[in-house]
């Protein structure tokens, strides 16, 4: 019995030191409230050693970038600052992470086209072109790029590529004619053995006579005596409709103006309307009007009432009879 008594004495000596040391501590350690501190502006490491001792829980959260501040600087805080927190609460900070970087997309195998389109997407740039033949991709085909695929740089980075220019067909190498006179070009075709394909003309504003395009184009390669087909250029026609009477008139007004005498065509139905015509004209008219009718009166021929009747004839013999 005493022995039972003993053991459970030491059990709540044992259970009485548990709570004094361990259980009410941390208790009252976590019933205590804490004022947060301003961290932001600081490094990472400098306000996760200010806050631990100050009691609380550090815990890194969101990245911004920003080119403008230094990598790692703390940009914002939550909880905030001088907030009432109990011991031992979680502040999370927001790092900054500097200027934003961009990975350079895999353009291998693309057109020149579709690579500079899908760099543009992000903010990069198509730098320095090379072209080389290539017997694997097709012409204006991206062969390589300078920086690989995956590998974070910053905006507007440059990436210089390698272009294919398809398969190489021979030895010489077609120059560059656009700009240049017909002659001209056809001394540089024939100093590279090359021959003068078809002559095409083609209405432009530039100057007329000059090559605008041409096929092959530049730097293609060909075998001897291949023909390059020509687009020249020539003036544009400016046929404007010309009004007879207009052109008339103001020829005219030309002639008038450098002091020529022109005398004016006017038919002579157009002067007789024109010219004023008198009181004394007008009677003229009338009288002349009215002889014409008296004239026509006189001159038809007589009616047949107006003949002399012949007189009627007398049977003779019946008179004898008698």
């Amino acid at each position: 019995m005493i022995k039972k008594l003993s053991i459970i004495a030491v059990i709540i000596i044992l259970l009485i030191f548990i709570f004094n040391s361990f259980l009410m501590p941390w208790y009252v350690k976590h019933a205590v409230l804490v004022k947060v501190p301003n961290v932001v502006g600081m490094k990472y490491m400098d306000a996760k050693k200010v806050l631990e001792d100050g009691g609380l829980d550090v815990k890194q959260g969101d990245l911004k970038y920003d080119e403008s501040k230094p990598i790692g600087l703390v940009l914002d805080q939550n909880p905030p600052s001088e907030q009432m927190v109990k011991y031992g609460r979680r502040i999370y900070l927001t790092i900054c992470g500097g200027e934003q970087l961009v990975e350079v997309p895999k353009l291998v195998g693309r057109t020149l086209r579709d690579a500079r389109f899908s760099l543009e997407q992000r903010n990069l740039q198509v730098g320095e072109i090379v072209k080389k033949f290539s017997n694997e991709y097709s012409e204006d085909a991206v062969i390589s790029q300078i920086l690989q695929p995956g590998s974070k740089v910053k905006k507007s980075t440059k990436v210089d590529l390698i272009i294919s220019s398809g398969q190489q067909l021979g030895d010489i190498m077609i120059p560059d004619l656009t700009g240049k006179k017909l002659e001209e070009a056809k001394k540089l075709l024939d100093g590279k053995k090359l021959k003068v394909g078809k002559i095409t003309y083609q209405a432009s504003d530039q100057t007329a006579g000059l090559i605008v395009d041409q096929y092959p184009t530049k730097d293609k390669s060909a075998k001897e005596n291949t023909p390059v087909d020509l687009i020249v250029s020539k003036k544009r026609k400016t046929d404007k409709p010309v009004d007879e009477e207009a052109g008339t008139e103001n020829q005219t007004t030309t002639d008038q103006s450098k002091g020529k005498n022109v005398p004016e065509k006017t038919d002579d139905k157009t002067k007789q309307k024109e010219k004023p015509v008198s009181v004394k004209d007008k009677q003229d008219k009338q009288d002349q009007s009215k002889d014409n009718q008296v004239k026509e009166k006189t001159d038809k021929p007589k009616d047949k009432t107006d003949k002399p009747k012949d007189k009627p004839k007398t049977d003779t013999k019946g008179n004898e009879n008698k």
